[in-house]
């Protein structure tokens, strides 16, 4: 199995032909939210029906690829709108990912809310609905990582972790455990759909150890493959846009040379 490598291919069959059994020390990613964002290759605007069997392939394979002691961390929003596309009106897709896990097998370890700090909110208007009750229309914008592992939370093996007994360090720590994540949202126009760098580095740092194997299926502009070299652990992900790979493997790259002239003393500048 090939390690600090992005494939360009779809996801399935992407562990199916690329990942061993019990292999991954944790999976962290953020999918498509079927919410109709114009990416160059995957079709956001699936059927209902078709978006929650594919949400529910994907997570199949990453059960299998995942050691006993592995975990997920899956980023989605809380609710979205999919009534054009098969749903009855608004989803809740937090229940719903939480539900199609447990029916794969995995135990449910914990949410993290989502705080957004200086949020790109899109303002709605509502005003349909003022002064009548008759049919009002309500958007929650929050989003949220679903825990999740495969057959035990505690891991088999001890290894090093990133967390010194720093202040810094610390106060990092319990804000992780609180269950309440801050974040930046990443508004580079790197891909149609960017994953904040906070996300990621956050799980890794909770639950994995030096050198373990962080699998992202949904590898987009690379985040998780940057998150993962920052904090040496390897890293395998999928993307079926060769676009998106190519700026994913360009990120990867340049955060590569900025921590090695980092560590032989020099400056880097963007």
């Amino acid at each position: 199995m090939r390690t600090n490598y992005i494939y360009n291919l779809d996801c399935i069959e992407g562990l199916k032909t690329h990942v061993l059994d019990e292999s991954i020390d944790l999976c962290v990613t953020s999918p498509p939210y079927n919410v109709g964002i114009e990416y160059d290759v995957h079709n956001d605007t699936l059927r209902l029906d078709d978006y929650m069997q594919f949400s529910k392939d994907w997570l199949t394979e990453v059960y299998r690829v995942l050691k006993p002691d592995g975990r997920i961390a899956v980023n989605i929003p809380y609710e979205v709108n999919m009534k054009k596309l098969g749903g009855h009106n608004r989803v809740n897709m937090s229940s719903e990912y939480h539900q199609m896990m447990k029916d794969i097998g995995y135990g449910f370890a914990g949410i993290a809310d989502l705080d957004e700090k200086a949020p790109q909110k899109v303002k709605y208007s509502a005003w349909g609905s003022w002064l009548s009750a008759s049919a009002p229309y309500m958007h929650n914008p929050k989003e949220c990582v679903l825990i999740g592992y495969k057959d035990q939370w505690k891991k088999l093996e001890k290894g090093e972790s990133y967390w010194t007994d720093s202040d810094d360090d610390k106060k990092g720590f319990m804000e992780v455990v609180s269950g309440l994540w801050g974040y930046f949202a990443e508004t580079r126009g790197m891909t149609e759909a960017n994953f904040s760098l906070d996300i990621p580095v956050k799980a890794i740092k909770l639950m994995t150890y030096k050198d373990d194997v962080i699998l992202d299926p949904f590898m987009g502009s690379g985040t998780t493959a940057v998150a993962s070299v920052n904090l040496d652990r390897k890293y395998i992900g999928f993307e079926i846009s060769e676009n998106y790979c190519k700026i994913a493997r360009s990120r990867i790259l340049k955060e590569k040379i900025k921590i090695e002239t980092a560590e032989k003393g020099f400056d880097f500048w963007e």
